[in-house]
């Protein structure tokens, strides 16, 4: 099992894994600055990735991160790709750009996501938590492990989040009567544990043939994905005090940025965990005692699947 704890850092994990980073040619999506997406790709960019790609919606925060990156390691070789996750146009416009490339990446941390925010649907109709949180990841990752020689191994990151215990995936109305009942923290939960369902899947279908996958919970940390939330829902929550400070309640979990982040990195690179396939991870270590049961179920796993291809109006086959 990994050797790394909760209080383990980026800095501490990049360097003790260093050999593995070297020549790994990674795809990180939501790479934004102050983002846990955006310290992971910093922190690996300078042990010598072959190929860093930064994919977000904007192409001037991904210029932004990029532009950190090179100043703190001006060799680092980065590519930027607009993903809009919410849009199965930009998605698959997005892997056929991946696919050209002519080498294939062999890392995928899917870390883009959003949280309880007002109801809203994706450009095919699909409450937006669950349509950019899993549907996007779900039709991206097929459309390039679709394409690619899976015999040479890659490792899928599904980052998930503690949030997934909120609430299961609602497949009699994952879409909340078009927003007549729409709960956005069910939402949320509906969401993550989608992302969780999609790494058993991942493991289950394809483990065989060469892929690894975990999902995993990053820690409590504040970032721009909390910006839709006002100060009493945070005090309600008991995640920080009515000063506006956090409450440092250990039970509560709180992470530096760079703690956050080490999770995704262990998740994508440390050998020690590949025989946990399709596993959950708390604080860089596999630990499924901590999932929900139905986040880990294989029949959900499955009609998830089925589902997800539904919305996405494509099978994929293996």
């Amino acid at each position: 099992m990994t050797r790394y704890t909760a209080q383990s850092t980026s800095e501490e994990v990049c360097k003790d894994l260093s050999g593995q980073i070297q020549g790994s040619r990674v795809l990180i999506t939501g790479v934004t600055p102050g983002s846990i997406g955006g310290e992971a790709a910093l922190q690996i960019s300078r042990y010598s990735p072959a190929l860093l790609i930064l994919a977000g919606r904007a192409i001037e925060t991904l210029r932004a991160i990029e532009d950190a990156i090179k100043a703190d390691t001006p060799s680092a070789n980065t590519k930027l790709l607009t993903l809009d996750l919410s849009s199965q146009e930009s998605i698959r416009k997005a892997a056929d750009e991946v696919n050209a490339l002519p080498e294939q990446i062999d890392i995928l941390i899917n870390n883009a996501g959003t949280m309880a925010i007002p109801y809203g649907v994706t450009k095919e109709g699909l409450e937006l938590q669950f349509g950019t949180n899993h549907i996007g990841h779900f039709l991206f990752t097929n459309l390039v492990l679709s394409k690619k020689d899976l015999s040479c191994g890659i490792k899928v990151v599904n980052v998930s989040s503690l949030g997934h215990k909120r609430g299961p995936v609602r497949f009699y109305d994952y879409n909340f009567q078009d927003g007549k009942c729409y709960d956005k923290w069910q939402a949320y939960g509906q969401s993550k544990t989608a992302n969780m369902l999609f790494s058993v899947s991942l493991a289950e279908k394809l483990g065989d043939k060469g892929v690894k996958s975990f999902s995993l919970y990053p820690g409590r940390i504040e970032t721009g994905i909390g910006r839709h939330l006002k100060l009493e829902e945070w005090v309600k929550a008991g995640w920080k005090h009515e000063d506006g400070s956090i409450n440092h309640d250990l039970d509560l979990n709180w992470r530096s940025l760079s703690q956050a982040a080490a999770t995704l990195i262990v998740a994508a690179y440390d050998p020690s965990i590949e025989g946990s396939n399709g596993s959950y991870m708390v604080n860089n270590q596999v630990n499924n005692g901590e999932a929900a049961d139905y986040a880990l179920d294989p029949k959900n796993a499955e009609r998830l699947w089925a589902l997800s291809e539904e919305l996405v109006g494509q099978k994929f086959s293996y």
